[in-house]
């Protein structure tokens, strides 16, 4: 299934198709763990939400991928679908990723979460974690996903990819 995107980059801005600018400054922070499909979105109507996505919710590894964990994730981004309202998922390293392995494993579990979540039209992207290796990480989740935009945070500055 392949997706269109939704929104462009502009002027380091997010773009709707119609031309309308979305402000990053607005969104939402969620912890994924209190994310559900009965999660209260009462007036939250064409929002934006960062989804903070902990390394170890979604699974260190192929042997310990918490596909139950992923499936509350793809429901609650359905349930955002219904409301008009976008997403992107921010991995957090929520231990030390200290070598070369690690930094791929960490992109590897990132993109098995993009693949478990690959028919949600309006997640518009990833953050790139800091933990990660900027272009292998955005290589391997356009792989599958190129109308993904990636966030990237240096130095207290955001740039859209």
């Amino acid at each position: 299934m392949k997706l269109q995107a939704l929104f462009t980059i502009k002027d380091n801005q997010l773009q709707k198709k119609d031309g309308s600018i979305f402000p990053l400054e607005k969104a939402e922070c969620l912890n994924s763990a209190l994310c559900s499909s009965s999660t209260d979105l009462q007036g939250k109507e064409d929002a934006l939400f960062f989804i903070k996505t902990p390394w170890s919710a979604i699974g260190k590894d192929e042997s310990s991928y918490n596909e139950e964990f992923l499936a509350n994730l793809r429901d609650f981004l359905k349930k955002l679908e219904e409301i008009s309202a976008f997403a992107f998922i921010i991995p957090l390293a929520d231990s030390p990723v200290t070598n070369q392995q690690e930094k791929e494993d960490f992109t590897a579990s990132c993109k098995h979460c993009a693949r478990r979540i690959k028919d949600c039209a309006n997640l518009i992207g990833f953050s790139i974690p800091e933990e990660a290796d900027p272009a292998y990480f955005i290589e391997e989740l356009r792989q599958k996903h190129p109308h993904y935009i990636f966030i990237q945070s240096e130095k207290g500055k955001i740039t859209l990819k």
